[in-house]
């Protein structure tokens, strides 16, 4: 395991009480769970961030989450660390990064998916990390299967090692739940890709990514053949596990109508990456409205879910 990302770690570690003293932020990611669910398989160097209520407006939420950055700051600032805010395109201030020495640590909100699918959790470091670092850290964070579910996302959609590696970890240590993959369902609908190009998409060539990236990130070496394996294995079981109910959402959202009762998430409906992409999907079908139907229709068949053709739609303005 490399010395460097061991040293970011400490700073992390000594960050993150700090970033979680509020009741508006809980981690996900990576960190969360190599840290704290898995006994530290692997380093983790960033703390991604979720805004837990999904209630707030987009304008209300920018402020708690601008104003929340700066008491995180104050609150940093006493520990010797030297903290900046990172403005984000169109989102105001969303990014920190805290530095000290040679490491730096990057502390991001998901403005986006604000709001959970599950009520969150408190862990507690892993024993092997608490005592590779000699520290003890409690933080809240996403439930263990939505973590997992929106991993699952990320594996698919952007293919980094690293992502494939949690997932490589999670079969070895108990597989996919029924829950992860309602979890995954959830976050696939909010994210900003066509659902059957994430889920039946082109694989990419990440042995660039994995040399330069991911190796020395690691407890132990993982060859690139078992990661690119994973990315199969992954596809395969997703298309076979899919429920009816879930596969026929995924069409009707598509469809810009969607049927809310098929997801298992109560408030699904409220969540504000859902219904943005609901509106950007309203908006599609207007100003292409054969490209959208074409969608559809492809997703429909590779989920092997019969499909109405889709009413073009009227475009609304931008959700609250």
């Amino acid at each position: 395991m490399d010395e460097r990302y061991a040293q970011t770690v400490r700073l992390l570690l000594t960050a993150a009480p700090a970033v979680f003293d509020n009741d508006i932020f809980a981690m996900k990611g990576g960190t969360a769970i190599n840290l704290f669910v898995q006994d530290m398989p692997r380093l983790s160097v960033d703390i991604d961030v979720v805004y837990v209520p999904w209630q707030p407006s987009r304008a209300e939420a920018l402020r708690d989450i601008a104003a929340e950055l700066e008491n995180i700051r104050e609150r940093l600032t006493p520990l010797g660390v030297t903290v900046r805010t990172l403005p984000s395109k169109d989102q105001g201030e969303t990014k920190l990064l805290i530095e000290h020495e040679t490491s730096q640590v990057k502390i991001e909100v998901n403005f986006v998916f604000r709001g959970t699918v599950l009520p969150t959790v408190k862990l507690a470091l892993s024993p092997k990390t608490s005592l590779q670092f000699s520290t003890e850290v409690e933080v809240p964070m996403l439930a263990p299967d939505e973590l997992y579910g929106s991993k699952l996302v990320a594996a698919l959609d952007r293919q980094h090692p690293r992502d494939l590696f949690d997932v490589w970890r999670l079969f070895e240590t108990g597989g996919l739940t029924d829950a992860t993959i309602e979890c995954f369902v959830t976050y696939l609908a909010g994210g900003t890709r066509p659902f059957h190009e994430v889920l039946f998409g082109t694989d990419k060539d990440i042995e660039r990514e994995y040399h330069n990236h991911f190796v020395g990130m690691t407890t132990e070496p993982v060859p690139l053949k078992t990661l690119l394996e994973t990315r199969t294995r992954l596809r395969e079981e997703l298309s076979q596990r899919l429920t009816p109910n879930q596969r026929s959402f995924l069409v009707s959202l598509s469809q810009a109508e969607p049927s809310w009762k098929l997801l298992q998430c109560p408030h699904a409906a409220e969540l504000p990456a859902l219904r943005w992409k609901l509106e950007n999907l309203k908006k599609f079908s207007k100003k292409r409205p054969e490209d959208f139907i074409a969608q559809t229709a492809e997703l429909a068949r590779l989920l092997a879910v019969p499909a109405t053709a889709p009413k073009p739609t009227l475009a609304t303005s931008e959700p609250s």
